[in-house]
């Protein structure tokens, strides 16, 4: 994955005497002890008798930088001008000797442009407020236009490569905005009006300010304070005049950073088509870039990427999640659809523009959305992995377990909708059983030893029940008379099933506490078998059925695990399977994501 660029670079400087602060000193290191976080006002922001507040912004090691811009503000709105300034420390940069004679709020640096905002706002502004970066250079006819917008505004600012800034356009809602103008073909984006400023140039109603986020991504902390002044102000953030730029801060999106775009996926239909770039360090949101729109009918068939956590090759080919995308896959392609398994080695792609929809199948790995596509999340496991800026960065999150949905849901201020687990009747069906298996009439468990206890197998053992127990690594943990097969087919899991007096099955705790039933109690039932199984959350709400049955003691198991306990017949049976195969196959999830996604892509695009 490729990594942001890096900041603004150091330079190295020379030697002076303190009482010489016109002069350039080799700066000291910063240190984090006295350098705080300004998070916001004590209180209400003051209104002064002031036509503009011009604020400085200096990171810490470009103080030399800042008599400069105090001497184009006082060219501009006069020597008894409001001017101000203010040092901040980012990723880490040493610190200048604070110069006398200058307009300084404090004479210590604040911890990130935010924070510097905040500390330069807190006595109160003007009727306007200019802000400037010591990385800008801008002339007074520049500083008094910005100074005259009536609006959130900001200067087209070129960098040094001849890339141009134009202000943040929220290109796709919910995704990171984009402010490189070079678009493919080599043209450029020129408005007037933009969604937000992303450049330490610009200004801003007095009387709309709000407190700026402190983010560590400088275009973000921008974005998101520009777009909620203009939101309080209610007019348009303009383009006003020209500024160049030295240094452009790299990248650095984190959970904050992303919970503050995601914010936004409300705001509208997507205004262009975009591919996404590499991840950015360290969440792994992905910039966008526009390309030309296509056209397309609200029922064709939509191009799929799943998204599973197993490697490639095979060590990942006993995964479960491969063969729950396998079986998934297999129902969206009967729905018309296009789909591919992306394993984790593909989690991201050069060619996964042509995405029309990502479904991230969550277990162990968290993978970024795809802004160019549809973003859809289903947390099917390890829930308590996933992380409420997560959930949020999806199109629409889906979870197998009701009662964390819930939870997520009431959380993470997203919905969260229930979608259970699932099985494929074609595999899992009463016809699968023989009456000649090894497994006939007897007590089965299918799955690893997972490297920890597995307490329902090992009640068993401890009953002494006719146990049979498939699988990789239970030798030496069970007795050799209760061993299976190493591996098996689908096929011969799903004859196991139907063949077994009684099948057992467990789950992780968080899964259990969450209500996420275990896809082999799905697959059991719908082999027209008998499971039985430790307590889940919410279980009797989603699964009532009489060849379901929960031991939440060893005494319990005892009484399920007697060969004399009388279960459903097989009519039965049967009749649960053939429910379980409507309500809970494959084809019945695969229904309710198409619907889904079809309704995300026309919210994105109408």
């Amino acid at each position: 994955m490729a990594s942001g660029s890096g900041w603004f670079g150091r330079r190295r400087r020379d030697t002076t005497a303190a009482d010489h602060p016109d002069r350039e000193a080799r700066p000291t290191p910063a240190a984090t002890t006295d350098v705080v976080r300004v998070a916001g006002f004590d209180g209400p922001l003051p209104h002064l008798d002031q036509d503009v507040t011009v604020l400085v912004t200096t990171r810490s090691d470009r103080h030399a930088e800042v008599a400069r811009l105090v001497a184009v503000a006082r060219e501009a709105f006069g020597r008894g001008a409001d001017v101000r300034a203010v040092s901040y420390v980012a990723d880490a940069s040493p610190r200048d000797p604070f110069g006398r004679r200058l307009p300084w709020v404090r004479t210590v640096p604040v911890d990130g442009l935010g924070s510097a905002i905040n500390a330069g706002l807190a006595a109160g502004v003007g009727r306007v407020l200019v802000l400037v970066d010591t990385s800008v250079t801008i002339d007074a006819a520049g500083l008094r236009a910005l100074a005259a917008a009536d609006a959130v505004a900001q200067a087209r600012v070129r960098l040094p490569d001849g890339a141009l800034r134009s202000g943040a356009r929220l290109l796709r809602p919910g995704a990171l905005p984009w402010s490189d103008d070079a678009v493919p073909g080599g043209a450029a984006e020129d408005a007037d009006a933009v969604f937000a400023a992303d450049q330490p140039v610009l200004s801003t109603p007095g009387a709309a300010l709000v407190p700026a986020p402190c983010l560590p991504d400088e275009r973000m902390t921008l974005t998101a304070w520009t777009r909620a002044v203009a939101d309080v102000h209610g007019g348009p953030v303009r383009v006003v005049g020209a500024a160049t730029r030295s240094v452009e801060a790299g990248r650095t999106v984190d959970a904050s950073t992303v919970d503050a775009f995601s914010a936004w996926r409300d705001r509208g239909p997507a205004t262009r088509d975009v591919v996404a770039g590499p991840p950015l360090p360290p969440w792994g949101a992905r910039p966008v870039t526009p390309v030309r729109r296509t056209t397309s009918s609200a029922t064709d068939p939509l191009t799929w990427s799943l998204k599973i956590a197993a490697p490639a090759g095979p060590e990942g080919d006993g995964w479960g999640d491969v063969h729950f995308a396998a079986e998934l896959a297999g129902a969206l392609e009967r729905l018309g659809q296009r789909v591919r398994i992306d394993r984790r080695d593909a989690h991201v792609r050069d060619d996964d523009a042509s995405d029309d929809v990502t479904l991230v199948i969550r277990g162990l790995d968290r993978v970024p959305p795809n802004p160019a596509s549809v973003n859809l999340l289903w947390v099917i496991s390890h829930p308590d992995d996933v992380s409420d800026t997560e959930l949020r960065s999806f199109d629409a999150a889906f979870a197998a377990g009701p009662v964390w949905a819930a939870a997520a849901a009431a959380r993470s201020g997203v919905p969260v909708r229930t979608l259970l687990q699932a099985t494929d009747p074609a595999v899992f069906h009463p016809g699968a059983r023989a009456t000649t298996s090894p497994d006939a009439d007897r007590v089965v468990f299918v799955g690893s030893t997972r490297g920890a206890a597995r307490p329902v197998v090992a009640d068993a053992v401890a009953l002494g029940a006719d146990l049979r127990v498939h699988g990789p690594g239970w030798q030496g943990v069970v007795p050799d008379a209760a061993l299976g097969e190493p591996s098996l087919s689908r096929a011969e899991v799903a004859t196991a099933y139907a063949s077994a007096r009684v099948v057992l099955n467990d789950h992780w705790a968080d899964m259990a506490a969450g209500g996420f039933v275990s896809n082999r109690v799905f697959d059991v039932l719908a082999s027209g078998g008998v499971v039985v199984t430790d307590e889940v959350a919410g279980l009797t709400e989603v699964l009532d059925v009489p060849t379901l049955a929960v031991a939440r003691s060893r005494d319990e198991l005892a009484a399920l695990l007697d060969p004399a306990r009388v279960w459903p017949s097989a009519a039965e049976r049967a009749a649960v399977a053939s429910r379980i195969a409507a309500e809970h196959s494959f084809d019945a999830r695969a229904a309710v994501l198409l619907d889904a996604a079809r309704t995300e892509r026309a919210r994105l695009r109408s």
